[in-house]
């Protein structure tokens, strides 16, 4: 049964969108997949910022605003991980048999390219994390760039540690750019996961970025007194000790 709804790479805007079926075009669109009428109507409902529920919701930096579940005008398309176990190469690392086919790994540069072309707007991409006591994240940031907080829960700090290539997946090996605007991709949390997701297109062969802040391996958003600031939507951008963006 044809489905009334279609999630589609909008070559005009070079980002993903949501259109009916009646109006998929192949000089415009390419199909990615159907999607129910049920789900289409779920989409998109704006909520404020006083009511913002992080396990809910997600900020919507094209519209400056906050929807559950994600922005209907900005749909947001999950790439999952490549399944290690199919992978029995025993020369590879877990994080390394977690790259999607779509990307690819350059051994001596550690950089993380696309192999396809990547829209906007197009993929939540998911941090499979060690989470790590504040008491243990003075020890390892020493030896370690691959390390920033994340959240905080009970007073007490957690923190990504993306040290070790059997304890996490791919996203470890993505790089932060020399200057913020360079950067392809965001980071952002809900529902207690860390999420990446793409802010501009990115083409065959171009690396992707995420800018972890002028001093790398630096904390996220932290107020003066310790405490998470809420006036940053993106929670993942980061700041100098006196609250200042760097």
């Amino acid at each position: 049964m044809q489905k009334s709804y279609k999630l589609v790479v909008d070559y005009k805007d070079g980002a993903i969108s949501i259109v009916e079926a009646r109006d998929l075009s192949e000089e415009l669109h390419r199909e990615i997949q159907d999607i129910a009428d049920e789900h289409v109507e779920i989409l998109g409902t704006e909520i404020d910022d006083s009511a913002y529920d992080e396990n809910l919701d997600i900020h919507c930096d094209k519209c400056n605003k906050f929807y559950r579940p994600f922005c209907r005008m900005h749909p947001l398309l999950k790439i999952p991980d490549r399944d290690p176990n199919k992978d029995k190469r025993i020369d590879l690392s877990y994080s390394r048999k977690t790259l999607p086919l779509f990307f690819a790994l350059k051994n001596q540069s550690y950089q993380t390219l696309a192999m396809e072309y990547m829209p906007s707007f197009s993929s939540r991409l998911e941090w499979y994390l060690d989470h790590t006591r504040e008491s243990e994240y003075k020890k390892i940031r020493v030896r370690y760039g691959r390390i920033c907080l994340a959240y905080q829960m009970w007073r007490k700090k957690f923190y990504i540690d993306g040290s070790d290539e059997e304890r996490s997946n791919w996203l470890r090996f993505i790089n932060s750019p020399r200057h913020e605007d360079e950067q392809n991709m965001l980071a952002f949390q809900t529902n207690g996961k860390i999420f990446y997701r793409v802010i501009k297109p990115i083409r065959v062969n171009q690396e992707l970025l995420v800018w972890y802040g002028a001093s790398f391996g630096g904390e996220f958003v932290e107020g003066e007194d310790g405490k998470q600031k809420k006036s940053n939507k993106n929670p993942f951008i980061c700041t100098s000790r006196n609250g200042s963006r760097r």
